[in-house]
């Protein structure tokens, strides 16, 4: 039974390299199915870590292949001779209700394709509005016929074409950040020019449509949810001294530069106050996790950790956060 009215896509999106945006995605997902809600992941990001860390050995092995099931794949005749996607094409089953649209190095060569589509785009040649929509029709389609809750989607840390279209077809976006200075500078820079994105869709490949099918024409904006706090330190149970510093710095300029420019009414006035959820450095948990395909929270606790109790109780500790971030994010779909 459905979760939801209708699917939702949610992008993890950040910029800035190294926030733990794929880890976080991951393991929200994974929340996500466990409390029955269908969810796909989608690696639109070509280093394709978030394939990796769901897939590991079966996705290395397929790495160089042009046969198997990928992003690359699914794009195919749209990057080669102008068919459409591949919607025979399904995600890969992980766990119950969870499974992944795996992410191609070769995703690369929709982005070169996207130069000329997105131009075209904003020019009113239909051509560019089919090119420009493919991975959101294929979405679209598979919502339908698998009857998905969520997609979360993973995007790489950059400004590039194809992030730019992600951000004018995702329903929401969270934004992870870490407790330091170039968060903050960030969160200024991006924002800024995801405004003129927004502003220069909506004044010309938006307006321009007239009659180009109402699915291939991109919606523009994206929500701003809210934030999220990840891997600080903690002494005595606070946040350590530098950390705090930092984190008393970011809602101001979140308010600022996202919650005022791109939230929705009702959220502008809470989106900035306080993250989501602030998610602990658990030290080596985050780089097993990877080792053995599972949530933070779903490890076994292996006899060769050092210091059981800490790893036990930050295993604990991730599994009430992450509960959290579900709790917390889930009530927001659910509201809009």
């Amino acid at each position: 039974m459905k979760k939801f009215i209708r699917s939702k896509t949610l992008s993890f999106f950040n910029n800035k390299g190294g926030v733990g945006k794929t880890t976080i995605a991951y393991n929200a997902a994974v929340k996500f199915a466990q409390h029955g809600y269908k969810t796909v992941l989608v690696d639109l990001d070509p280093q394709c870590n978030m394939s990796r860390l769901a897939l590991w050995s079966a996705f290395e092995q397929s790495l160089f292949s042009d046969e198997s099931t990928s992003i690359y794949q699914i794009l195919y005749g749209i990057i080669n001779w102008g068919a459409d996607v591949r919607h025979d094409i399904k995600p890969i089953p992980l766990v119950q209700n969870l499974s992944i649209v795996p992410g191609s190095l070769q995703l690369s060569m929709y982005e070169d394709l996207l130069i000329t589509a997105y131009g075209q785009a904003t020019s009113w040649a239909t051509i560019g509005y089919f090119q420009t929509s493919a991975i959101q029709r294929y979405l679209k389609e598979l919502a339908l016929t698998d009857d998905v809750d969520l997609f979360v989607i993973d995007i790489s840390p950059n400004l590039w074409l194809l992030n730019r279209i992600v951000m004018l077809w995702t329903d929401y976006f969270v934004t992870p950040l870490m407790p330091d200075a170039f968060s903050v500078q960030w969160i200024e820079n991006l924002w800024t020019t995801y405004a003129d994105w927004k502003r220069n869709r909506k004044n010309t490949g938006q307006t321009l449509a007239g009659q180009v099918p109402n699915e291939q024409v991109l919606r523009w904006e994206g929500i701003f949810l809210w934030y999220i706090i990840n891997s600080y330190n903690q002494y005595a149970q606070q946040p350590i001294r530098s950390h705090k510093e930092w984190m008393n710095k970011i809602p101001q300029s979140i308010k600022k530069h996202i919650s005022s420019r791109h939230c929705i009414n009702w959220l502008v006035e809470t989106s900035w106050k306080e993250p989501l959820v602030l998610l602990k450095d658990y030290g080596e948990l985050s780089a097993d996790s990877q080792i053995h395909n599972k949530a933070i929270f779903d490890l076994i606790p292996w006899k060769d950790y050092k210091n059981v109790k800490w790893t036990n109780d930050n295993k604990e500790l991730s599994d009430s956060q992450f509960e959290e971030l579900f709790v917390n994010i889930s009530s927001l779909l659910h509201k809009y």
